[in-house]
């Protein structure tokens, strides 16, 4: 009887979590895909290395709490923490080449901008690539773990029964790399636009 009764809980909790997240859909897509621009936006604009790739770090955390909080589903910062732990550590080293990168890039382009304060535009340049470069992979590395984050919520906080690798591993496969940087590039294009205009 007790067992019953755990397994009606257990059932009853998932059936909740995906009510919830079918209300939230549409919300969190946004909710994630304003993240990816903000944290490739900071990552881009941050000349000092290794303190754009903590920020980024925490931009995930946050985006990860903040989906919880839609959901309405209880996640601790130690939570968020580990589930971000076990999605870097699960995605094949896709998101793991994201913070290395990010590390080289983030160095690189903190020499570039000391470089550009005692040269001409050479350095400039070489810091806008390498910052634009960067953006997109951080923010690449950030839809990723958004959509992997509502994954895990939709499933109760769990990863189901293919883990947590194959789950991961199966949304890295749909998301595709040229169509999320092709969507960032137009929209803070736009948006990088409209401030020029404004002023």
């Amino acid at each position: 009887l007790a067992l019953n009764a755990l397994f009606q809980a257990r059932n009853a909790e998932a059936s909740i979590a995906n009510k919830t997240l079918k209300m939230r859909k549409t919300e969190a897509e946004e909710l994630i895909w304003r993240f990816t621009k903000y944290k490739a936006l900071a990552v881009a604009l941050n000349p000092i290395g290794m303190l754009d790739v903590m920020g980024g770090a925490i931009a995930d955390l946050a985006l990860i709490r903040s989906l919880s909080q839609l959901y309405g589903l209880p996640m601790t910062g130690y939570e968020a923490g580990n589930l971000w732990k076990k999605i870097i550590a699960s995605s094949g080293g896709l998101l793991l080449g994201e913070l290395g990168s990010s590390m080289l890039l983030g160095l690189g382009k903190s020499a570039s901008a000391v470089a550009s304060t005692f040269e001409s535009s050479v350095g400039l340049t070489a810091y806008a690539g390498t910052a634009i470069t960067q953006a997109g992979i951080a923010g690449y590395g950030a839809y990723a773990i958004g959509q992997a984050a509502q994954v895990y919520l939709e499933q109760g906080c769990s990863w189901g029964p293919l883990g947590p690798s194959t789950v991961i591993q199966d949304i890295l496969n749909q998301v595709e790399p040229n169509t999320i940087l092709y969507r960032l590039r137009q929209e803070l294009g736009e948006q990088l636009e409209g401030r020029s205009s404004l002023q």
